[in-house]
C-alpha cells in the first residue's frame, strides 16, 4: 500500500470540514452531528503504516482550530489524543471485526463532540445529542467500513 503525502491528506481533511459545515445544520435537527473531518484524519491516522507523530497532529488540529474558529490548541489537543489512543491500539485492531472498528471510531467522533461541546457550546450541552451523535456515527462508520468491502473496485480506482 502506498503512502498518501500530506498535503493530498490536508486537502481532505479541509474538504470534509466544507462537507461537514454544509451537511451538519440538516442532522442537527435531529440531534446528531457527524464530524467528518475527524473522522478523515482518524482513518488516516488508523491507515498510516507509520502512525502520525504528536507534532503533525498537533499542527493538523491548529489548522482545524484555524478554520473551525474555535479556541486556539482545542483540536490540536483532541488530535494528539486520539492519535495516542489510535497509534496504541493499532495492531490490536486487526484482531477486530468491522463492526467492533466502527463501534470504536463512533466512540472517538463522540469523545469529539463532547469535548468541543464542552468547551465550546457549554449552554447548549446536551446528553441526548450525544448518545444520537454516537449511534449516528457508529452507523456512519460501519456503512463506510462495509461500503469498502462490498464494493472494493470503486475504491482501487481512485486510489482511496
Amino acid at each position: 500500500m502506498r503512502e498518501d503525502s500530506t498535503l493530498k491528506i490536508l486537502f481532505l481533511i479541509v474538504l470534509a470540514y466544507n462537507i461537514e459545515v454544509f451537511i451538519n445544520p440538516f442532522f442537527m435537527n435531529v440531534y446528531i452531528i457527524i464530524p467528518f473531518s475527524f473522522l478523515t484524519y482518524s482513518y488516516f491516522a488508523y491507515k498510516d503504516k507509520n502512525g502520525f507523530t504528536a507534532s503533525s497532529s498537533f499542527l493538523i488540529g491548529l489548522l482545524m482550530d484555524l478554520l473551525s474558529g474555535s479556541y486556539i490548541g482545542l483540536n490540536g489537543l483532541i488530535y494528539c489524543m486520539t492519535t495516542y489512543v489510535i497509534n496504541s491500539y493499532k495492531y490490536v485492531f486487526r484482531l477486530f471485526s468491522y463492526l467492533q472498528i466502527s463501534i470504536f471510531f463512533g466512540i472517538i467522533a463522540s469523545t469529539y463532540v463532547a469535548l468541543t461541546h464542552l468547551f465550546v457550546n457549554i449552554n447548549n450541552f446536551s446528553y441526548l445529542t450525544l448518545l444520537l451523535t454516537l449511534i449516528g456515527n457508529t452507523i456512519f462508520s460501519f456503512l463506510i467500513s462495509i461500503a469498502r468491502v462490498y464494493k472494493p473496485i470503486i475504491f482501487k480506482r481512485r486510489g482511496l
